[in-house]
């Protein structure tokens, strides 16, 4: 068999040493993939709660399920003076978002306002602004999907005035059959990690 190639062991050692720093390079990018988005919702398990005593307003962003009646059952529990949902649409009358409100009394059916040229988390952000500054609001209450939470606060604690104290209601929004939730859990979660980011670097400039 003296016509058999051996293969020179010094390009066999360069090969696999190359092959394993594409395999760790391709792992840390994947890490990196998945850490980066996953940061601030770690970071938002530090977002405050509110306390036992009234804010002067809930605040829904509307958009996700659930989000409108977590907001109006939390406001009817005295969370809140005011009610507020922002980005429902134009022109949309509070009765069709919340149909048990028409049995409510004047007096507190007079204090749900219902704002609908937002689309957007930071036209929302903005929107909440004018509010605050308009009524007087000293503390908010915010109400947004637990996904959302992240860009959310970030957002409205950047444009509402400093000395607004800003709590937070995440709103668990997640339904279907398991494998569909994980799916869908996992998604969202992904998307809005990166989008809070975005939102860090717009906001420095804002």
């Amino acid at each position: 068999m003296t016509g058999m190639k051996r293969q020179d062991p010094l390009f066999s050692h360069g090969r696999s040493s190359g092959a394993r720093r594409l395999g760790r390079g391709t792992a840390f990018l994947l890490f990196l993939l998945v850490a980066v988005p996953a940061v601030p919702h770690i970071l938002s398990m530090r977002v405050p709660v509110p306390p036992p005593g009234p804010a002067d307003a809930v605040i829904v962003l509307s958009g996700g399920a659930g989000r409108i009646s977590e907001g109006f059952r939390a406001w009817s529990a005295g969370a809140g003076r005011d009610f507020c949902i922002l980005g429902a649409g134009r022109g949309v009358m509070p009765a069709r978002l919340l149909p048990q409100a028409a049995s409510l009394p004047p007096e507190a059916f007079s204090r749900i306002h219902v704002e609908g040229w937002s689309e957007n988390t930071l036209e929302n952000a903005f929107s909440a602004k004018t509010l605050a500054e308009r009524r007087g609001y000293s503390s908010v209450i915010l109400v947004t999907s637990d996904y959302h939470v992240p860009r959310a606060y970030l957002a409205f604690r950047k444009v509402l005035p400093p000395e607004t104290a800003l709590w937070v209601i995440p709103v668990r929004a997640e339904s279907g059959t398991p494998a569909k939730r994980a799916w869908r859990w996992a998604r969202r979660r992904f998307l809005e990690g990166w989008k809070y980011w975005s939102y860090r670097v717009l906001l420095r400039w804002e």
